[in-house]
């Protein structure tokens, strides 16, 4: 049986690698990066499926589906890999690939903007509220000063990442009412 790959493009594991994942072709396929995932029986994301797919050169099969963004990066796969080809690190690369390409789902873009207004991924109010009905010490955290709110966007808006993320100035959090250090 003869397997004919049409387009393909044969400068993906060059991008893979230029963007950070540079053992991916160290990958054979050996499954056992898959065995360890914690998302993969739930989602569509599948680690040795993606490694295979770099390696074939299928960026359309990776690139615009939402399936790498899924990856929790727990980095359970690169403990198990026996040739350290860094599956987390393809990742990375590849969600940094499709970044550049404008395809990110909307819930990483609005991640995005919780970090770079609230200081947090998620809103807290809910949890601050309970710790208060339970007399607990207050948070301290990135959100609970706006010093360290400014330091954060200050980082943010020296890269392209304002543009890349598509960081929204003026914006509201959705979920909790609530603004960082109001």
């Amino acid at each position: 049986m003869k397997i004919i790959l049409n387009n393909t493009n044969k400068d993906l594991v060059d991008k893979v690698i230029e963007n950070g994942g540079k053992r991916v072709t160290e990958c054979f396929q050996c499954g056992m990066c898959a065995s360890g995932c914690p998302v993969a029986s739930d989602t569509d994301h599948k680690i040795k499926r993606t490694m295979h797919q770099v390696l074939l050169g299928l960026d359309e099969q990776i690139l615009d589906k939402k399936a790498i963004w899924l990856c929790t990066t727990c980095f359970m796969c690169l403990e198990r890999c026996p040739q350290n080809a860094g599956p987390t690190d393809v990742v990375i690369a590849l969600r940094r690939m499709s970044a550049e390409k404008g395809i990110i789902p909307e819930a990483q873009i609005e991640v995005a903007n919780n970090i770079y207004h609230l200081g947090h991924a998620v809103t807290v109010k809910k949890g601050i509220s309970l710790r208060e009905k339970v007399d607990a010490p207050p948070l301290t955290t990135a959100g609970s000063d706006k010093k360290y709110i400014d330091e954060i966007q200050k980082i943010v808006d020296s890269t392209h990442a304002v543009k890349l993320l598509k960081i929204r100035k003026e914006w509201k959090p959705k979920g909790d009412d609530v603004i960082a250090c109001d």
